[in-house]
């Protein structure tokens, strides 16, 4: 199923969006639980998944450009 130019992705199925929820969300349940997560190991999860949603934005926005 190939989209059309002017038709967009809903935003529940954009992988960028669950990556980001699921970060967000096991962070905030290990604070909530009490588990004491180094900063250092925060960090090391999350920083790649920032740099990989960026990066991706980039690709996303140079590809709808290229259209």
């Amino acid at each position: 199923m190939a989209l059309e130019k002017n038709e967009r992705k809903h935003p529940l199925l954009s992988r960028k969006f669950w990556l980001a929820v699921i970060t967000a969300l096991s962070m905030y349940l290990s604070h909530a639980y009490g588990l004491e997560l180094d900063p250092e190991f925060i960090v090391a999860v999350i920083l790649p998944v920032i740099t990989w949603i960026v990066g991706e934005s980039i690709i996303d926005y140079k590809y709808k450009g290229e259209r």
